[in-house]
């Protein structure tokens, strides 16, 4: 299983870096945490970051193994997680399976993710709203875009239900899925 993590994004609402940023509480940057967390449950770990982190992740994580840092193709930049999956499923041939985690849930359990991957074709959803960001599916590069040029739909979601054919995965609580969107509220409410 290859693990993609989302660490590209402008983090405007957050006002700095959500990938790089470290939650007071917490031991690592988020970026950090969520590679060590799909290390552990992925044979590589693939980072998509943007131009302007990308040095700065490949330090923060160039000690770890089986760890790649790529930034969106050109072609295909700032649309989202879905430009991070086309730029990912672009460094390998053939289909494989991916399970995904944005940089920003910095409280998601190992254990909640080694269920994820023991559930192929599923996302994360919880009574409050489900986490496409959090995925299982298997796909080629081809086929993404495949779906891209087809249907020119950039949203995740639709990606994962209509191509991929994921179902939610319920989980009961809400804690470890707080995505950090505003500074000021999310890293003071653990």
């Amino acid at each position: 299983m290859i693990g993609i993590i989302y660490a590209g994004g402008q983090s405007k609402r957050f006002g700095q870096d959500k990938a790089l940023f470290k939650v007071p509480k917490l031991a690592a940057p988020n970026v950090q945490i969520a590679a060590e967390n799909l290390q552990a449950i992925c044979a590589k770990v693939i980072v998509c970051a943007n131009e302007k982190n990308q040095v700065q992740i490949k330090q923060r994580l160039l000690s770890m193994n089986n760890i790649q840092v790529i930034t969106d193709l050109p072609a295909f930049s700032q649309h989202g997680p879905l430009s991070a999956i086309v730029a990912c499923t672009a460094q390998f041939k053939g289909t494989h399976d991916f399970i995904t985690l944005a940089a920003d849930y910095p409280y998601i359990t190992s254990k909640t993710l080694q269920r994820l991957a023991q559930k192929p074709f599923s996302y994360i959803s919880t009574s409050n709203h489900d986490h496409y960001t959090l995925a299982h599916f298997s796909i080629s590069h081809e086929a993404v875009m495949a779906w891209l040029l087809a249907e020119n739909d950039w949203r995740l979601g639709d990606f994962l239900i209509k191509k991929c054919g994921c179902r939610s995965l319920d989980c009961n609580t809400n804690d470890e899925f707080l995505n950090l969107n505003y500074w000021e509220v999310d890293t003071n409410e653990k």
